[in-house]
């Protein structure tokens, strides 16, 4: 009974510096790709090396994100079904997929029919909700303490049969 004790104790203590994933967050705004790369439960991944490659898998752009965890680069012509890919070096990887068609470059607008410019709206949204779909990527993401709870009731369920199945044989 005291192992059991002082086994559940050192779970309890345990530090969750390890417990931890890494995602990867991109949006095209029509002119660059911006993203973020961040651990769930904690900041972003600074100084880590991300490649960014078409449907064939031939890198377009490479580089490593800033202190945030940011990263951005110039859109490239085939934007559709890019991928970027994060890699920590530490077994960390991560990779999202940019998907359908980008949005196109933004014309400059002409005020000569006095109609609005559909394609200069359509970018202002693109980056006025590029922040708020990241934000909800962290959200969705990040580790609830009811997942902790119903992970830990889970164990203390599967024990309580294994007690009940060794009392019904003995």
């Amino acid at each position: 009974m005291i192992r059991a004790l002082a086994l559940l104790l050192a779970l309890l203590l345990a530090s969750p510096a390890l417990a931890h994933k890494l995602r990867v967050y991109a949006s095209s705004d029509g002119a660059e790709i911006t993203g973020r790369a961040f651990f769930i439960g904690g900041g972003g991944a600074r100084g880590v090396d991300w490649v960014a490659k078409d449907t064939t898998g031939a890198p377009l752009a490479t580089g490593k994100t800033d202190a945030a965890g940011n990263f951005r680069f110039a859109q490239p012509a085939a934007a559709a079904g890019l991928t970027v890919s994060v890699n920590t070096g530490d077994g960390h990887m991560a990779s999202a997929t940019l998907g359908g068609a980008a949005p196109a470059p933004v014309a400059p607008a002409s005020a000569a029919d006095g109609a609005p410019d559909t394609a200069a709206i359509e970018a202002v949204m693109a980056r006025q909700i590029a922040p708020l779909l990241a934000r909800i990527e962290e959200m969705d993401a990040r580790l609830r303490v009811t997942d902790a709870l119903s992970g830990l009731f889970f164990i203390f369920g599967l024990a309580g049969v294994a007690l009940w199945a060794r009392g019904r044989r003995g």
